[in-house]
This record gives C-alpha cells, sequence and structure tokens, in this order.
C-alpha cells in the first residue's frame, strides 16, 4: 500500500506543469507622442508602446515600459544590463558602443527656417552662406562640422530645443532638426508651428529610430528581440501598429 502512494506521488511529480515566470524586460523612453507617452489616463500609451508589447509577446517576455526624461532614458541605458531603449536614433557613433535590435520607425531631418525668410537653397553647400544653429553634443553637431560647417560662423551651437528654437525666431537662418518633436517643442515655447517650414531635407541624415541596449545586455535574450521585431515586420503587423497610429 505504501508503495502504491509513493508511486502515485512520484507519478504526479513528474507530470505536473510547473510554468516558470516569464523574464521581464525594461523598456525605456521619453515623452513623445505619438510614439510613447502617458494617456490621459495616466497609463503608457502610444504607437512604439504597442509595438514593443508585441515584441515582448512574441518574445516571450514580460515588458515594463516607463516612459521618463531623456538624461534619465540615457543613464538607465548606459548603466543598467537589462534596459532597451525603444527608440533611438541609429548613428555610426553609436553602434559602436551600443547593439541595435532592429527598426521601430523612421524620422527625416531637415533645415528649418521661417516662412517668411528668403533664404533659398538647394543643397547644405549653400546653406554655408547663412547661420544654421542646432543642439551641442547632438548627433546634428558632428553632421554640420563633417559637412564643412564651423562654429562662431555657419554654425551656432545651443544647449537645448528651448533656446534653438526663440534663435531661429529672432535671427538665425536655419535650425537643423528632426520632425519628430517639432510641433510640441513649438507649442509648449507659445512659437507658432505654422510660420516654419522645411527649406532642405536632409536623405543623408541617420533616419532610424530603433530598439537599443548596452554591452551587458543578455546576448540570448537580444536576439530572442531582435527575431521577434523582425517577425513582426516580415508578417506586416509592425506596418499596421504604425498606420494605426499615423507614424510613417
Amino acid at each position: 500500500m505504501i508503495r502504491k502512494i509513493l508511486f502515485l506521488i512520484a507519478l504526479l511529480a513528474s507530470t505536473k506543469i510547473i510554468a516558470s515566470p516569464q523574464e521581464t524586460v525594461h523598456f525605456v523612453a521619453e515623452d513623445l507622442p505619438p510614439y510613447h507617452f502617458i494617456n490621459g489616463q495616466g497609463e503608457v500609451d502610444g504607437g512604439l508602446v504597442e509595438l514593443a508589447q508585441a515584441v515582448a509577446g512574441k518574445a516571450n517576455v514580460t515588458a515594463k515600459i516607463e516612459i521618463m526624461p531623456m538624461a534619465r532614458v540615457l543613464h538607465e541605458l548606459e548603466t543598467k544590463p537589462n534596459v532597451v531603449l525603444l527608440s533611438w536614433l541609429k548613428t555610426p557613433t553609436r553602434e559602436v558602443y551600443f547593439r541595435f535590435l532592429g527598426t521601430m520607425c523612421h524620422t527625416s531631418a531637415s533645415l528649418i527656417g521661417l516662412k517668411q525668410s528668403q533664404t533659398p537653397i538647394n543643397d547644405l553647400d549653400a546653406a554655408k552662406r547663412y547661420r544654421t544653429g542646432t543642439i551641442r553634443g547632438y548627433y546634428s553637431e558632428a553632421f554640420l562640422k563633417q559637412a564643412g560647417f564651423s562654429e562662431g560662423y555657419e554654425l551656432v551651437l545651443v544647449s537645448n530645443y528651448q533656446s534653438l528654437w526663440n534663435l531661429l525666431f529672432k535671427g538665425i537662418d536655419f535650425v537643423l532638426t528632426n520632425t519628430l518633436t517639432l510641433e510640441k517643442e513649438l507649442n509648449a515655447l507659445k512659437l507658432d508651428p505654422k510660420a516654419i517650414e522645411h527649406k532642405l531635407l536632409l536623405e543623408h541624415f541617420p533616419s532610424e529610430l530603433a530598439l537599443a541596449v548596452n554591452a551587458e545586455f543578455p546576448n540570448e535574450l537580444a536576439n530572442r528581440l531582435q527575431h521577434a521585431l523582425a517577425e513582426l515586420s516580415q508578417s506586416g503587423q509592425q506596418q499596421a501598429i504604425l498606420e494605426r497610429w499615423k507614424i510613417h
């Protein structure tokens, strides 16, 4: 009888399915509607948030997604081993120090000026006759310097977007920026978005906004996330999400 009971216990132990908890991946991003933001109900929302959740589901991990200031986003990415930056501009310099797991969406960069300004330009060389501003330390600074712009002459560098837009409205000819935050930044400064226009689209400026991790991120987990995003792209699900949020 005792042997029979022990046999049944052993049988139950061998057939019981024990669910192991899923790994949790910490996705971080700045507040940037409609890509990633906190909605009116206080919840994390946005097109790339939805895409990240789909990636996590396909990779069989739990997604913890947080919205925070960009300085903290970068600190988290640089110092913690299980953090994924939800969308980061992929540049040659960043590729040396970070791993990019795939493109979430694309953006574009332009020289932007005031509509009332009579400064027609056909290429970047023509812009050297004028003054162009951008933010110190951003990739746009290196891009313009590589193109022959010199600080103090054709190039004006400032520390933040508030100073950049105020300079444009008060005297410099162009600013170099991407299209992601343009309207939000101008509205925050009570400047009229309708007063500006794209003077020159910079086709060779990096345009990929990608998932990024640091060198300490687990390689096997990075591979799973990378493959999951690739599968969503190939199936058309990624494009469907972006179109639903009007992200192009």
